[in-house]
């Protein structure tokens, strides 16, 4: 391979954007993927975009959101970004904890426009969700196919002259900007962009950098059923697991689903360990049926598992890794990769070519 302005580690929804991102401003551009486009969280998600509830990471959201749309409007047929939110639905039995959590939000995130639905109201809205339930509605979740998005940035980076190399496994980062595959090959580049999910911290152990990045395990079913919701519905909220999950057998159980082109994908698990989709099924169905009962009765299409990359506040660390002047990252954004991961590319993108300044909570060398 020529010596590029810019390597990237990893094939993932930053990655690409990232590579796009530079590409279509004249850098030379190499990605290394070990395994294919998406075949973390970036293909394996549940298919939803959403508004994260935290300050800082919201506003990597809207700013993704506008990407999503130029994204949408350059080529609908790869990748169609909705228009409009089709409704994230916080589904619970306590209306005196729903009311106070209506509150902060108006406080908080008054653009969700949180709205109490009694059982009545919920039903005429999601028909299928079982009865004695209630529900916070807020304004998002865009539900989109799971790797839709990954792989209409990587086609725009190839477009743009992105050279994406897959079935490259990069074991280490070198002196300077260098990668080290598996193999043993060294390559240099102007610059390295670590982008490798939750194999950043492996990566970036020796060299100085967030090495506190982990995996926490995901599973989700994708089903058939004859209607699915139109929102998205889910238990809870995810900023509530939105932390390393700790203990060699720790882990948290959730309901969340949502429809895509006909196919509903249930889960989700935060889990500190590896597990199997098949094992973990009735688990994830008895669990699912007690809000949706049609689930009890659906086809399994397929069970998958993916690694999130956690960090130990919930936000990313992008930029400059402490002490490589030339080897950057952007990952550890946990189950909100494809809802901000576009925007922490493009910040990453132009520390790295302008030297451009990154938010004091979101870099690398933060204090945790």
């Amino acid at each position: 391979m020529a010596r590029p302005d810019l390597l990237i580690v990893g094939g993932g929804i930053i990655g690409c954007a990232a590579a796009a991102f530079a590409a279509e401003r004249g850098a030379r551009v190499v990605l290394l993927e070990g395994d294919e486009i998406g075949a973390g969280a970036s293909g394996r998600n549940s298919g939803a975009v959403q508004h994260p509830f935290d300050r800082v990471l919201a506003e990597l959201h809207h700013a993704t959101r506008g990407i999503y749309d130029e994204l949408s409007a350059a080529d609908p047929a790869a990748f169609d970004f909705p228009r409009a939110p089709g409704g994230l639905f916080l589904l619970t039995d306590d209306l005196d904890a729903a009311r106070q959590r209506i509150a902060e939000l108006e406080t908080e995130h008054p653009e969700l426009r949180p709205q109490l639905l009694g059982e009545e109201d919920l039903r005429r809205q999601e028909p299928m969700v079982a009865g004695g339930w209630s529900a916070i509605r807020l304004d998002t979740g865009f539900p989109i196919p799971p790797e839709a998005a990954t792989r209409a940035f990587a086609a725009r980076a190839r477009t743009a002259g992105a050279d994406l190399q897959l079935g490259h496994r990069v074991q280490a980062l070198g002196d300077g900007a260098a990668v080290t595959l598996v193999d043993g090959t060294v390559l240099h580049a102007g610059a390295v962009l670590v982008a490798a999910g939750p194999w950043s911290g492996e990566l970036l152990a020796s060299s100085g950098g967030p090495a506190a990045i982990r995996p926490t395990y995901g599973v989700t079913l994708q089903i058939n059923l004859l209607d699915g919701p139109r929102g998205v519905l889910e238990e809870g909220a995810v900023h509530t697991v939105n932390r390393p999950v700790e203990g060699e057998e720790a882990g948290v159980i959730t309901f969340s689903m949502v429809n895509v082109r006909g196919t509903s994908t249930i889960g989700s698990t935060f889990l500190s360990w590896t597990p199997d989709p098949a094992r973990m099924a009735p688990r994830l169905l008895e669990n699912a049926a007690r809000f949706v009962p049609a689930v009890a009765g659906a086809e399994i299409v397929q069970g998958r598992v993916c690694a999130r990359p956690q960090s130990p506040d919930g936000r990313p660390f992008i930029g400059a890794v402490a002490g490589r002047r030339d080897t950057f990252v952007a990952a550890g954004h946990g189950p909100w990769g494809m809802s901000t991961g576009p925007a922490s590319a493009a910040i990453a993108v132009d520390a790295i070519l302008d030297g451009a300044a990154v938010p004091d909570e979101l870099r690398a060398d933060r204090a945790i």
